[in-house]
């Protein structure tokens, strides 16, 4: 990952979009785009193993996206993220959320291009 390598403002990349639901993002113009943001999404990302160093010995034992989303772990990098999800999130029953997301996740845009 060249961008997560050269450039130390930004802690992780995802594939994912919190925001990337029909009405919101159009695939035909929307599909190249990425975003630099300040709000870690969660779903789909990576970090390099420089971040992880800096991380992983105090990485908690739970709610990691949370605690990832401070400052004391953000400090001011940001997130790439895709306008169109390149990834999706599997419903799912029975789970933390008890399936609260599915109406919201049926209708995320996800990427169909290479």
């Amino acid at each position: 990952a060249p961008v997560l390598d050269a450039d130390p403002a930004v802690l992780a990349a995802s594939a994912w979009n919190d925001n990337g639901q029909r009405g919101r993002v159009d695939p035909a113009l929307d599909a190249a785009k990425i975003v630099r943001s300040d709000f870690f999404g969660g779903l789909g990302w990576m970090l390099t193993r420089r971040v992880w160093a800096e991380l992983e010995p105090k990485w908690p034992a739970a709610y990691w996206d949370d605690w990832l989303r401070e400052p004391a772990q953000r400090r001011q990098r940001h997130i790439l993220r895709p306008v169109v999800c390149r990834t999706f999130h599997v419903e799912s029953k029975g789970g933390t959320s008890n399936g609260q997301y599915s109406a919201f996740l049926k209708n995320t845009v996800i990427h169909s291009g290479p």
